[in-house]
């Protein structure tokens, strides 16, 4: 932003203040109004229970499985395709929960993950978790599923 101002020729001030990238700044940087008032009602709440001795349940964080006994079970078993995706998606949350890097997204030494991919993979993690509850357990719909949602339709292969 630049808050220059500066005098014309008939002695009036010119204001060059870009009132559009501070309106944007702000509202980047401000909370949601709801989100901020739920907080502090928490937060009331946490306060006044320490002040009054009363103990706070506190909900329970999602446990996951340990990372090498996915992996294990993961890569080194004999699995049907709805089982496999089921344990890498179980593989993927976990390592994400974790703070370690994405699956299914690319690394290497010249090689770094951009926001598309990361939409793109959340994408593809995104339609393999719908054919899994659309397959309902049985591994033949998931697969059917799958190809319906990810082979190119017929029109799509004619017009090229």
């Amino acid at each position: 932003m630049t808050d220059e101002k500066q005098i014309n020729e008939a002695g009036t001030v010119v204001d060059n203040t870009d009132y559009i990238e501070a309106i944007q700044t702000l509202k980047q940087n401000s909370v949601d109004r709801e989100k901020y008032d739920a907080l502090r009602a928490e937060n009331k709440k946490l306060l006044d229970s320490i002040v009054n001795g009363q103990t706070v349940e506190v909900p329970a964080t999602e446990q996951y499985r340990d990372v090498s006994e996915i992996r294990e079970e993961l890569f080194n078993h004999e699995h049907t395709n709805l089982d496999y995706v089921k344990l890498a998606l179980e593989l993927r949350s976990t390592l994400i929960a974790k703070g370690e890097r994405d699956p299914f997204l690319p690394y290497g030494t010249q090689i770094a993950p951009t926001a598309e991919d990361e939409e793109k993979a959340e994408k593809v993690a995104q339609i393999y978790q719908e054919c899994i509850d659309y397959a309902d357990g049985d591994p033949k719909l998931f697969t059917q599923e799958l190809q319906r949602r990810t082979n190119p339709s017929i029109y799509d292969r004619i017009k090229k």
